[in-house]
């Protein structure tokens, strides 16, 4: 049973005696290393390789080919240290700009242009990464198969290919904060009122409804409902019905829907980059048309909601405080509180998400 199940209330839950560390730093977790993380779109890796890094790793994206899954390694050659992503591709071969070594898309070295015809090492062949394209986006999971591998797939996300909705592919927006105050803090909606004043927040009506929040096998499932100002280009003030999901550790999909009809689904991939920087990966799928709301209005809207967020989450403390008595709750955080069981749950061992991709 979690910790959320075993209170009947929150000042129950909010009282409890904390266990394990008291900040969670996710360098020291080797669970957070086998789920999936997002590190850019499919369209940013074509003709060269890109360097990026997650969980404090770096690594290096290429594409051997046009039309062809991307590759994925560490970036890092095994003859000399250079970095990979320094290269180039050649002849569907990532080339090492050292010493011009080459490799094929599995990462098995092809070519030693000083003796082409001599043996090629066996601890020549790169350090590969498991990856994956979906929803527009390029995933990866560092864990190896001595590690076990990913432990669920990459979140579903059923609208993406069902017919009527439209896909936004919008940024990845990058914060000086952990995955864990980037991932509370889109699923926080008291900050509203006050963080997004100047865009869609209205600091005279800050109060909400009760929400609820509901374990499931995958994390939290989230209702709420929150009152906004208009979304662009109309006037006068709105409630939108929030559908939220969280799949542990930091992937969530918040659906909303308005009072006209209009239902938007908007998905944060959160991926770490190290203990103290993520990254926010983002889409949004809207049931109207491009007549009604051009991609480059939402996307316009949401560049200003993100660098407000970014005030305050960049200012924060580095480590996050996962134990309870560090901070003061009041009922509002109910899910903020629902969401950091979770992650100590997976700290110490008793809680492992499942979900399909």
């Amino acid at each position: 049973m979690s910790q959320v199940d075993q209170f009947a209330d929150l000042e129950s839950f909010r009282e409890a005696r904390h266990e394990g560390p008291t900040h969670l730093v996710i360098s020291e977790h080797p669970l957070f290393r086998r789920f999936w993380y997002a590190i850019g779109f499919s369209s940013e890796f074509e003709a060269r390789p890109e360097r990026r890094r997650v969980l404090s790793q770096d690594i290096v994206v290429w594409r051997p080919s046009e039309g062809a899954p991307v590759s994925v390694a560490y970036d890092r050659c095994g003859h000399r240290d250079a970095p990979l992503s320094l290269g180039e591709v050649v002849d569907c071969r990532l080339v090492c700009m050292y010493h011009g070594w080459e490799w094929d898309a599995d990462g098995t070295t092809q070519r030693i242009p000083q003796f082409p015809d001599s043996r090629i090492p066996v601890k020549s062949s790169l350090r590969m990464v498991n990856s994956d394209e979906k929803y527009g986006m390029v995933w990866v999971c560092l864990a190896d198969d001595e590690e076990g591998g990913p432990i669920a797939g990459i979140p579903p996300l059923p609208e993406y290919s069902e017919e009527g909705w439209r896909v936004i592919p919008e940024r990845a927006w990058e914060f000086e904060c952990s995955a864990m105050h980037l991932l509370e803090n889109n699923f926080d909606p008291g900050h509203v009122s006050f963080v997004h004043a100047n865009s869609f927040g209205d600091r005279n009506n800050p109060e909400l409804t009760d929400g609820t929040a509901e374990r499931t096998d995958y994390g939290i499932l989230m209702k709420a409902d929150v009152p906004v100002r208009a979304r662009p280009g109309e006037t006068g003030e709105s409630m939108r019905i929030s559908l939220s999901k969280f799949y542990a550790p930091f992937f969530g999909s918040i659906r909303t829907t308005f009072p006209d009809g209009l239902v938007q689904v908007m998905v944060k991939a959160i991926t770490p980059i190290d203990d103290f920087r993520s990254v926010n990966v983002q889409i949004v799928l809207r049931n109207d048309k491009e007549s009604d709301m051009p991609a480059s209005k939402v996307l316009a809207f949401d560049d200003v909601a993100e660098d407000e967020d970014k005030v305050i989450l960049n200012s924060l403390p580095k480590e996050f405080p996962i134990a309870r008595h560090l901070n003061a709750h009041a009922h509002a955080d109910r899910t903020s509180l629902a969401i950091r069981a979770v992650w100590q749950e997976m700290m110490l061992g008793r809680f492992v998400p499942t979900y399909e991709d």
